[in-house]
């Protein structure tokens, strides 16, 4: 079990960090209000009933089962890789601490939680938080690290 140590950490400290942005957002940002960051980076409220980008609203439970068969696989995988690699570790740590995050937001609310609005004059992104980011950075470490000659073990 010690090997799953980093992996733990990494999701743990993501989960907070996730919630913590979540609970911060929520608790001092009025419905109405958007905060203005930078020219292209806002925050606002919003509540995603759907799956990615708001599509399919309305099957919550489904995106609950989703999202615990997800997180099996992520934990499957990990028992198979090298957990001596940092890289594995983050990558499937940030993956694993970004589905938790919205998965205890679809038990809690049935939504959720978004607040980061990116956008290019009147052209926004699907809002988003830090959890998807911490997937789509994991997913992303995942890809670099399979991408990168001399990182893939012979068998």
């Amino acid at each position: 079990m010690r090997s799953y140590s980093l992996l733990g950490l990494v999701a743990v400290s993501g989960l907070v960090l996730d919630q913590a942005t979540k609970w911060a957002v929520f608790n001092y940002l009025k419905t109405t209000e958007r905060i203005e960051l930078t020219p292209f980076l806002s925050l606002v409220l919003s509540r995603n009933e759907g799956g990615i980008f708001g599509l399919v609203k309305g099957v919550n439970i489904l995106f609950i089962l989703l999202s615990l068969f997800a997180m099996a696989i992520l934990l499957w995988v990990y028992s198979h890789s090298d957990k001596t690699r940092l890289s594995t570790n983050i990558a499937l740590g940030s993956i694993f601490a970004g589905a938790a995050g919205n998965l205890l937001d679809r038990i809690t609310y049935h939504y959720v939680r978004d607040f980061i609005d990116l956008h290019l004059e009147t052209r926004h992104w699907p809002t988003f938080n830090l959890a998807d980011v911490l997937i789509c950075l994991g997913v992303g470490l995942m890809a670099l690290n399979t991408l990168t000659p001399g990182t893939l073990r012979p068998r």
